[in-house]
């Protein structure tokens, strides 16, 4: 095997486990947004999420900073 066939083929492993990785950072927010929907509907709380934005913009701006933050650690420390 040259080196030629070694780096496509640590390239394609590193593809792979790129896709792994999104994957399951993707699946990881799917089901935290499915939980935090189900605790929504169970506490009966009406969460119009326009209506939020639009009466407190910076708190929901802190809250789409922080919540990109634990996505982003949650990626990271899966891959």
């Amino acid at each position: 095997m040259g080196y030629e066939d070694t780096a496509n083929s640590t390239v394609r492993q590193a593809m792979d486990q790129g896709r792994q990785t999104a994957d399951a950072a993707g699946q990881a927010v799917k089901e935290g947004y499915q939980a935090a929907h189900k605790y929504v509907q169970d506490k009966g709380l009406d969460l119009d999420l326009r209506d939020f934005v639009r009466r407190e913009p910076w708190l929901a701006i802190a809250a789409a900073f922080a919540i990109g933050y634990v996505a982003a650690q949650i990626v990271r420390r899966v891959a």
